[in-house]
């Protein structure tokens, strides 16, 4: 079985003309999803039918935003109605960055708006303008499904967010940065988020949370 695989996107329209307005969506977060099994299709913001849409697919990628800026009431109330719904019902659930901070913030977690400004001796968390590279290391927490998978108990990953969670919650924390910001948390059933951008397949560990996660959504995981 092909599983379908619902991926949120970004939108708006330019000032001034609210008839152009588009969906938009990274091209790497379908092909990461293809690459893994999976048969990606995008969700347009529909808050009403948020419910039979989680529902219906298989599985979900709640994705990132641009650091530093929210992204927009009608895409935050859709991407968080989908999420409580997905949990709900069992669907698993892949939150990258944004996507990430709204699993938390459903599941307890507090949220840090600047982590230059909110954490001592931070990282830089925006190191370039694309995460093409990786930026740093990550430490996993032994025992964990992300530790798991990566066979190691640390890893290097790409890093393109201001923002972060803190705190605890219904959740384990899977991964930490070196300045103790939260890198990745996850929970049962199959929810797993990641702070940064594994989309962009630059690590073996990037690639099999992308294969765990489909084969999650065919009912291979639990």
């Amino acid at each position: 079985m092909i599983p379908l695989i619902g991926i949120t996107p970004d939108g708006g329209a330019p000032e001034g003309q609210p008839t152009e307005g588009e969906y938009t969506v990274r091209i790497n977060y379908a092909d990461a999803v293809r690459a893994a099994g999976g048969c990606p299709v995008l969700l347009p913001w529909q808050t009403e039918n948020a419910e039979m849409l989680a529902t219906r697919c298989d599985g979900l990628v709640i994705t990132g935003g641009t650091p530093g800026i929210s992204t927009k009431q009608g895409r935050t109330e859709f991407e968080l109605a989908l999420i409580r719904t997905a949990l709900a019902v069992g669907r698993p659930v892949l939150g990258i960055c944004n996507g990430m901070q709204l699993l938390g913030r459903i599941l307890g977690a507090s949220f840090v708006e600047s982590i230059s400004d909110e954490v001592t001796g931070a990282l830089d968390h925006v190191p370039a303008p694309l995460p093409t590279n990786t930026a740093h290391p990550v430490i996993l927490t032994p025992g964990t499904r992300l530790q798991v998978l990566a066979g190691s108990v640390d890893g290097q990953v790409n890093s393109l967010h201001r923002q972060a969670i803190t705190g605890t919650g219904t959740f384990s924390v899977a991964a930490l940065a070196p300045d103790g910001v939260i890198e990745a948390i996850e929970g049962p059933g199959w929810f797993i988020g990641v702070q940064w951008h594994p989309e962009y397949s630059l690590t073996a560990l990037d690639k099999a949370i992308f294969a765990d996660f489909v084969a999650a959504c065919r009912g291979e995981r639990s």
